[in-house]
């Protein structure tokens, strides 16, 4: 009786698996290559993020976060939203640590990020359940001392 329950239990989560790591992973979405330049720089370097736009933003807007285990007086996190763009165009954005405190150094692991952005005409009723934003992306980039 007790192994029936234990392999009820490991195919319940084998099920759950694919539900709980399609969260994250963009599923039916395309994936973006990601550029970034330069590849590595300094606490005060500008980091330039490239991308073409699967969708016209106005539908979707793209979200830039990129993050570091860093801590204390220097930047271990950015977020920003992408400037309009039509499908198949070209973004960039710019990646820049505040003139006060600078890059953490290390390893920065960058996401960009498709959000919808729900339109509702006057009048109408918008959806109450809103799609997760999902990663379409991901990029790194490296601070070193000094």
């Amino acid at each position: 009786m007790r192994w029936r329950a234990a392999a009820a239990i490991a195919l319940f989560g084998i099920a759950a698996i694919p539900a709980s790591s399609g969260a994250v992973e963009p599923i039916g979405l395309p994936t973006v290559h990601v550029s970034v330049r330069p590849a590595s720089g300094s606490s005060a370097t500008h980091f330039r993020i490239s991308f073409k736009a699967p969708q016209r933003t106005g539908v979707v807007d793209y979200r830039i976060t990129a993050s570091n285990s860093g801590h204390g007086r220097c930047e271990s996190s950015i977020s920003t939203v992408a400037p309009g763009a039509l499908a198949g165009g070209t973004v960039h954005v710019t990646l820049a640590p505040t003139a006060r405190r600078g890059w953490c150094a290390g390893t920065f692991r960058g996401q960009v990020w498709n959000v919808l952005i729900p339109r509702c005409p006057i009048g109408k009723a918008c959806p109450a359940i809103l799609p997760l934003p999902r990663i379409v992306g991901k990029f790194t980039f490296r601070v070193s001392h000094g």
